[in-house]
């Protein structure tokens, strides 16, 4: 009997002094797309292909892909997605991870920029702010669309 009452304190213990996180979802919801604004669906939602890491302005970018892009990045890395097929390049600022020293975690969207590829060899770009808002066209809006459609799927065992 004494040694189940000292497990049942250990347990009771355990449970009040135990760590939890802020967040009880675990969620970073500054992180998130809350409201879609002028974008057409939620790209967090889609299938992530692969990201890229930019240390010199501390930000990282996700490129995600509906399922046309998706399937045609899993076989082919030339860039020329077949009609149908919507990519986005979703870029946060980093910042540091408040739970692990030395990781970095995304703090607040910076930009979306859609690309979708439409018949006649026609793509359609747009460019959004963190809010979902559509922003002007960048003045380097052919480079754009290159480094996104460039970017490779990541390679996983």
């Amino acid at each position: 009997m004494k040694h189940s009452l000292y497990i049942l304190v250990s347990i009771v213990s355990l449970s009040i002094f135990s760590c939890t996180p802020k967040n009880e979802l675990g969620l970073n919801e500054k992180a998130s797309i809350n409201s879609l604004g002028d974008l057409p669906e939620n790209p967090l939602l889609l299938n992530a292909i692969t990201s890229s890491i930019h240390p010199k302005d501390s930000s990282v970018t996700v490129l995600y892909g509906n399922d046309p892009a998706y399937n045609y990045a899993k076989v082919s890395g030339d860039g020329n997605y077949p009609v149908g097929a919507v990519l986005y390049g979703v870029t946060w600022q980093l910042q540091a991870d408040e739970q692990w020293f030395g990781a970095n975690v995304p703090e607040s969207i910076r930009t979306v920029e859609r690309i979708e590829f439409l018949s006649n060899n026609k793509i359609e770009y747009g460019s959004y702010d963190n809010t979902g808002l559509k922003q002007a066209e960048p003045y380097n809006k052919e480079e754009r669309i290159h480094r996104i459609t460039a970017m490779k799927m990541a390679v996983s065992p």
